[in-house]
C-alpha cells in the first residue's frame, strides 16, 4: 500500500497542484490545498477496503469536496453537497472526520472555559446533570446556572461562528529568579525557577490584573492548569488576588528597564564614576600603606576589589525592611526576564550581585559572575559549610600548616584545586584579599569617607534621576514598591562603574573566569 501510494503521489502531484493554483490563484495557497487534498486522500484510501481502481477520479472528487469545504468557511455559504464515492463509503466518512474535529474543537474550548463555566459545561453534558442538581451540587441559584450555560454557549457558538479555532500556540519566556535579603531553608523561588508555567503566569499579570480565564487565553494553557499554579503562587505571596484578579506582586525588571538605568549612569559618568576611579587611583600609596593581606597586588588589579566595597560596603542605599516570607525567609523576591544574551548595553557583561556570609564578600560580574565561590557562600550545603570553616581557622591560624590536622589535609588539598589557598615555595597563603578590622575602618575613614563627601552632589542628582525613572517603570499596582527599586537600581553604581572603568582600560582583564573569581573576594575579621 506504501509503495502505491508513493507511486500516486509522484503521477498526480504536479497535476493536482496545477488543478489547485487555477482554483487559488496563489502559490502558496495552492500548495496549501493540495497537501490537505492529499491528507484527506490518504485517510479515505486507508479506510476503504476494496482496491482504488480509479485513483485519480477519487482524488479530483476529493480535491472539489476540499475546496466546496474552504468555500464554506470562508464564504459561510450554506453546505454544498457532492457525492465523492458512493454514498456508503465517502459521506460516511467525510460525516465522521468532520464529527471528529468538531469533537477536538469542543474538547479544546471546555479546557479554556473558566473554573465555574467549565464545571457546569460538564456536569450537564458528560455527567448528565439537571439544572437543579447542579444548583443544588455547586450550592448556586438555579438561575445562575441557567445563565452560566447560556453564556458558555454564546461564547461558543460565537467563536465558532468567526471560524476562531487557533491553536493558541505562543513563545514562552524565562523568568529568572532571585532575592535580596536571606532565604530560608526550602526557598520557595527555587520552585518557579524550575517551572516555566509559573514564570510565564507571573509574567502574564504583571503590568495589570488579570482573571484566570484571560491569563489561560494569553498563554495558550487550559484555565484548570492556570488556577492550580496560581493558587500555589497566592499562598506565597508571590501574587495577589482581589475581586477575581491576580496581579505579581514582586518587581520584575528586564532588559530593556536595565539599559535605561545604564544610560542614566552613563549621564552622570564624569560626576560619578570616573571621579570614583580618578580618586582610587590618586590614592594608591595611602592605600597600600593600609598593610591588608593582598594590598600589594597590582592596582588595575586591586581596584576590582576598592570600587567594589565603595560602592557595595560603604555607601549604604536605604533598602526598606525585608518582609518575612511564607517559606520562613526574610527577603524580597526579585525577577528578570531573560532575554538573548547578545542583546542589552551590558551584553556580555554578568552581573551576580554583592555576596557575603562568616565575614566573606565577593561580588560576581564580567566573566566570572558565576564562580564555585557561590558555593563557599552557601550556608545550606554541609559540604560548603565544611570547607568554608577550614578556611576561616587557616586564617584566624595565618595559614601556618602547624594548625591542620590530618583528616583536615583533604580539605586543603580541595581548597588548593580550587584556587582558594595558593602553596608557593612549600608556604601557603591566600588567593585573596584580608582585612583586619583596623585596617577596615582606616580604609573606611581615611579613603572611602572622604570620597563620599566629594561625590554627595552627584550622589543626590543620580537619586533624583533615578527615582523619576522608577516610579514610570512601575505598574500601578506595585507603586509601593518604589523605594525598593530605586534602592535596587542606585545598588547597581558598582556593576555600573566597574563596567566603565573596565571599558576605560583601568581594571585588569581576566583571560578566564578563574583568572578573574578571586578579584574581588575578600575576607574581614569582624
Amino acid at each position: 500500500m506504501e509503495k502505491q501510494m508513493e507511486t500516486w503521489v509522484e503521477q498526480y502531484s504536479l497535476p493536482l497542484l496545477r488543478w489547485c493554483l487555477g482554483k487559488t490563484g496563489s502559490r502558496s495557497q495552492a500548495e496549501d490545498l493540495a497537501q490537505e487534498v492529499w491528507l484527506q486522500f490518504f485517510s479515505a484510501v486507508r479506510k476503504e477496503q476494496a482496491p482504488i481502481r480509479q485513483p485519480e477520479h477519487l482524488l479530483f472528487r476529493i480535491a472539489r469536496f476540499v475546496w466546496c469545504k474552504h468555500l464554506r468557511k470562508k464564504q459561510q455559504l450554506q453546505p454544498l453537497v457532492e457525492s465523492l464515492m458512493a454514498p456508503d463509503f465517502t459521506d460516511s466518512w467525510a460525516d465522521e472526520t468532520e464529527a471528529e474535529q468538531q469533537l477536538r474543537w469542543l474538547h479544546e474550548k471546555i479546557t479554556r472555559l473558566s473554573h465555574l463555566h467549565r464545571e457546569i459545561m460538564i456536569l450537564y453534558y458528560v455527567d448528565q446533570l439537571s439544572q437543579r442538581q447542579i444548583a443544588e451540587k455547586l450550592h448556586l441559584p438555579q438561575s445562575t446556572v441557567r445563565w452560566y450555560l447560556f453564556d458558555t454557549r454564546r461564547k461558543l457558538r460565537e467563536e465558532k461562528k468567526s471560524m476562531n479555532q487557533t491553536n493558541y500556540a505562543y513563545r514562552p519566556q524565562r523568568l529568572s529568579m532571585g532575592i535580596n535579603g536571606t532565604c530560608g531553608p526550602d526557598l520557595a523561588t527555587n520552585r518557579i525557577t524550575q517551572n516555566l508555567l509559573m514564570q510565564n503566569i507571573l509574567i502574564a499579570c504583571y503590568q495589570e490584573a488579570k482573571k484566570p480565564q484571560e491569563i489561560a487565553d494569553r498563554l495558550g494553557v487550559a484555565c484548570a492548569y492556570i488556577e492550580h499554579e496560581l493558587e500555589w503562587l497566592v499562598q506565597q505571596e508571590f501574587v495577589a488576588e482581589e475581586n477575581g484578579k491576580y496581579a505579581t506582586s514582586f518587581l520584575i525588571r528586564t532588559t530593556r528597564q536595565e539599559d535605561e538605568v545604564s544610560r542614566l549612569f552613563e549621564k552622570h559618568k564624569p560626576h560619578l564614576s570616573d571621579k570614583i576611579v580618578q580618586y582610587l587611583k590618586e590614592k594608591e600609596s595611602e592605600i597600600r600603606a593600609i598593610g591588608f593581606v593582598g594590598c600589594d597586588r597590582p592596582m588595575e588589579k586591586l581596584l576590582w576589589l576598592l570600587i567594589y566595597h565603595f560602592t557595595q560596603q560603604y555607601l549604604q542605599f536605604e533598602m526598606p525592611p525585608r518582609p518575612i516570607r511564607a517559606d520562613g525567609g526574610q527577603y524580597w523576591p526579585l525577577g528578570h526576564v531573560r532575554s538573548d544574551p547578545a542583546e542589552g548595553l551590558r551584553a556580555g557583561w554578568a552581573y551576580n550581585g554583592s555576596m557575603h556570609i562568616d565575614d566573606f564578600f565577593w561580588f560576581g560580574l564580567y566573566n566570572f559572575g558565576r564562580s564555585e565561590i557561590e558555593n563557599l557562600m552557601d550556608a545550606y550545603t554541609p559540604y560548603w559549610h565544611g570547607l568554608r570553616e577550614f578556611l576561616k581557622k587557616l586564617i584566624r591560624n595565618h595559614f601556618d600548616e602547624a594548625c591542620i590536622h590530618e583528616n583536615e589535609k583533604e580539605k586543603l588539598a580541595t581548597l588548593i584545586e580550587k584556587g582558594f589557598v595558593l602553596k608557593e615555595d612549600g608556604q601557603l597563603r591566600p588567593n585573596f584579599v584580608i582585612f583586619t578590622p583596623a585596617q577596615y575602618t582606616l580604609l573606611r575613614e581615611s579613603i572611602f569617607k572622604p570620597l563620599k563627601q566629594l561625590l554627595q552632589p552627584a550622589l543626590d542628582a543620580l537619586t533624583r534621576d533615578m527615582e523619576a525613572l522608577c516610579r514610570s517603570a512601575l505598574p500601578r499596582h506595585l507603586n509601593h514598591l518604589t523605594p525598593l527599586l530605586l534602592s535596587q537600581s542606585l545598588s547597581s553604581l558598582g556593576f555600573e562603574t566597574e563596567y566603565l572603568a573596565f571599558r576605560d582600560g583601568h581594571l585588569y582583564q581576566p583571560q578566564d573566569p578563574h583568572d578573574g573569581e578571586f578579584l574581588t573576594l575578600a575576607y574581614l575579621y569582624q
